[in-house]
This record gives C-alpha cells, sequence and structure tokens, in this order.
C-alpha cells in the first residue's frame, strides 16, 4: 500500500499521524499493546512544542485538560525561595507551557487522530519484529502483541520508528549500540489530588540532586472540590537504577529518607510522597 506504516502509537507516532493526515499523507499507526490507554505520570510541554500542537490545532483542548503554567520557582532543601521567573506567555512567548498528564496528552492526540484519520488508521496488538526495504517501498513484519507467535507482514511507502526508548527498530539499525547512557540520577515519580499550592499553576524545583532534588507542579484544574492534580518527581544522585520501564513500581524506602524532614509552609513533602496512589521508578537516562 502507498502509505506511511508509523510503528507506535505513543506521543511521536500520535502526534505525526495528525501531521501527516492533516499534509493528506496516508498514514497507518500499528501499536504494541492490545489497548491503548493513559499511562505515566506529568509532562511538560514548553512554547515551542506547543506551537506544533496548537498548528494541529490542539491548544484549546490541552488547555481544558491541562495547567497553563505560569512560573518556575526555585526553593532550597529548607524551603527557602530562592529564585523565581515568569513560564509561557506569562514570559513573552506566543504560545503557552503546559503542564499536564502524560496520559492526558496521550488520549488527546488519540482521540484527534481517531477522529480526523478514522479508527481503522490505528492497529492494535501489532509488536514489530523488524522491517526490511526495497526499490518499491518496505515491508514491516509484526507479532500478535509482545511474544506472540502469529506473523502478519505490512507493505508500505517508507516506516517509522516511533516505538521508544527500547525500539525494535533501532536495534535493528544499530544492533551495537548498547543500552542507553545512565545519568547517575535516578528518579521516583507520582501524583495526587491536594489543594492549589503557590500561584496554582507554579512549577517548583526544591533541594539539588546530590542531597535530594523535588520538582512539583499541578498537571489538571481543580475540581468542585477544590483539587487539583499534583505531580512530583524526586531526583536524586545514586549508581543504582534499573532498566527504564514506564510502569515499574518504585519503593518508598529506596528514597524517601532525604526528603523526611521537607515540612514547608507551601508544602509537607513526605507527606505528599506518602499520599502518591502508587510510585514510579524510573532512571534518567541520555
Amino acid at each position: 500500500m502507498d502509505e506511511v506504516i508509523i510503528v507506535g502509537a505513543g506521543i511521536g507516532g500520535l502526534t505525526l499521524g495528525l501531521a501527516l493526515q492533516q499534509a493528506k499523507i496516508p498514514c497507518r499507526i500499528f501499536e504494541s499493546v492490545a489497548e491503548i490507554g493513559a499511562i505515566g505520570v506529568g509532562s511538560n510541554l514548553l512554547p515551542h512544542a506547543t506551537k506544533e500542537l496548537a498548528a494541529l490545532g490542539l491548544e484549546e483542548v490541552l488547555a481544558k485538560v491541562g495547567i497553563q503554567t505560569t512560573d518556575a520557582t526555585f526553593f532550597n532543601r529548607f524551603g527557602q525561595l530562592i529564585y523565581q521567573e515568569p513560564l509561557g506567555r506569562a514570559a513573552g512567548h506566543h504560545y503557552p507551557q503546559f503542564s499536564i498528564h502524560r496520559g492526558d496528552l496521550q488520549m488527546v492526540l488519540l482521540h484527534a487522530f481517531r477522529l480526523r484519520a478514522g479508527h481503522d488508521r490505528i492497529v492494535a496488538n501489532r509488536h514489530c519484529l523488524g522491517v526490511e526495504q526495497d526499490e518499491d517501498g518496505v515491508t514491516v513484519t509484526f507479532a500478535d502483541g509482545p511474544g506472540g507467535t502469529n506473523r502478519f507482514t505490512v507493505r508500505g511507502r517508507v516506516a517509522i520508528a516511533c516505538d521508544g526508548i527500547h525500539s525494535v527498530i533501532r536495534k535493528q539499525f544499530f544492533p551495537d549500540e548498547g543500552e542507553p547512557r545512565y545519568s547517575g540520577v535516578n528518579m521516583w515519580r507520582g501524583v495526587r489530588r491536594l489543594k492549589p499550592m503557590l500561584s496554582a499553576a507554579s512549577m517548583v524545583r526544591a533541594g539539588w540532586l546530590s542531597h535530594g532534588k523535588m520538582v512539583i507542579y499541578p498537571i489538571r484544574a481543580a475540581g468542585p472540590d477544590g483539587l487539583q492534580l499534583i505531580n512530583w518527581v524526586a531526583e536524586i544522585e545514586t549508581p543504582n537504577y534499573r532498566k527504564r520501564d514506564w510502569n515499574r513500581a518504585g519503593s518508598l524506602d529506596d528514597f524517601i529518607g532525604p526528603f523526611s524532614d521537607w515540612h514547608f509552609d507551601w508544602c509537607d513533602v513526605p507527606a505528599l510522597i506518602r499520599a502518591a496512589d502508587h510510585v514510579l521508578e524510573f532512571p534518567m537516562v541520555d
């Protein structure tokens, strides 16, 4: 078929699909999991990224599901203010900075793609095994999900790998590349609904990596109960880490120690951490 094959229906694959659809270039997206769902925690779209999504007609809906971030506020590990600066439109940019749940962002993209291109343009439960190219195009081989035994081949004009940090196609072209390089900083992440803090649209950084650093920001507007969904990230320099995985559960005992006395007037950090519905762990890699 004379269409672009996109491998992966994450943020990159769906955004690419929307851009191709807008340019009237036929494409089809193949996703490894059987059902595409919202995973992950908080994410940030800086103005240069929001500009691209606005060009796809998504700024209004993103503003409804995320937070238009207004300021970056820095504290030391004693909760004392060091510095504050505006962000996004507040800083004079033409486009806003959005703090948003990664799953909300993915669902916005997924809904838009299905609405504009059609539901049949996304095929789930197709795990990529490899790609071959000839003079007329490409042949991509899929299994029926990770570990599946059935095989499917799809012909296309070109294949684009959007299958993430553990990309099968990347490993095919760069078999000796090895694993992503660990930065020396491990991260634990979680979310919790709480009363708004500071400007209710602040991105907070407190402490530092060697002794423990927290990044805290809201990712959904307050509901009728007055509570916002707050995202937090604990970052600590450590030689210990495990291979990156979106859904790996983390243990409080591995990181809460450095933050145990962070009781500030604007946030009780250990209470915030302990109140998380669940904690995810992944290394910061290059």
